[in-house]
């Protein structure tokens, strides 16, 4: 039996903020404060620990998100080709707190138990309206 699609929409994998020059020094300042703190303690372990995390964190903050394709069908919410079975769906909410709504759903997997898809061409009360078939709304 074929997949079949219900609705879908493309957006952003996270919102995206861009950072300013002062930011990263901001973040440089600190992490170097921090480390250097810590290496004094005698905790070196731990410098090296805050010089890698702010690294990552810097490194992170400046890429931009990639575009991912979001699909509701029969058989579940697919993202980007992965799909997440309504059998493994708890219940789903939308959130309309931020510039751009999102949809909140509620996974019994113990590893993601919250999924968060910001809703982006397309209306939220359709994608409502298609997900209260399935699974809970809360």
């Amino acid at each position: 039996m074929p997949i079949v699609p219900l609705i879908q929409w493309t957006g952003p994998e996270h919102h995206y903020t861009p950072k300013s020059g002062e930011w990263y020094w901001a973040v440089a300042i600190i992490a170097s404060t921090a480390a250097v703190l810590a290496f004094i303690f005698g905790n070196s372990i731990f410098a090296i620990f805050i010089v890698i995390g702010a690294a990552t964190l810097t490194l992170h903050a400046h890429h931009p998100p990639k575009e991912i394709t979001v699909e509701i069908n029969d058989r579940g919410v697919a993202i980007n080709k992965t799909l997440y079975p309504f059998l493994h769906l708890e219940s789903f909410w939308i959130d309309n707190d931020h510039n751009e709504p999102r949809l909140m759903i509620k996974s019994y997997k113990k590893l993601m138990p919250l999924i968060s898809i910001i809703i982006r061409d397309t209306d939220d009360e359709e994608v409502r309206q298609i997900l209260l078939k399935y699974i809970a709304e809360v």
